[in-house]
């Protein structure tokens, strides 16, 4: 988790359209396991809000 954050760190002084979002709980298989459906509509409602 240490990573991914520093990584969002670095991100947010670009230009690119980033975000961090945990999902508890959860394993890396997030598309996978239980409860992926949280994780599809959590990113379409991103993807949607930033017109990506």
């Amino acid at each position: 988790m240490a990573i991914s954050k520093a990584t969002v760190k670095r991100y947010r002084k670009s230009p690119a359209v980033t975000d961090y979002r945990e999902f508890p709980d959860r394993g890396h298989s997030l598309t996978v396991d239980s409860g992926w459906r949280e994780v599809a509509e959590t990113v379409l409602t991103w993807l949607k809000e930033h017109a990506l």
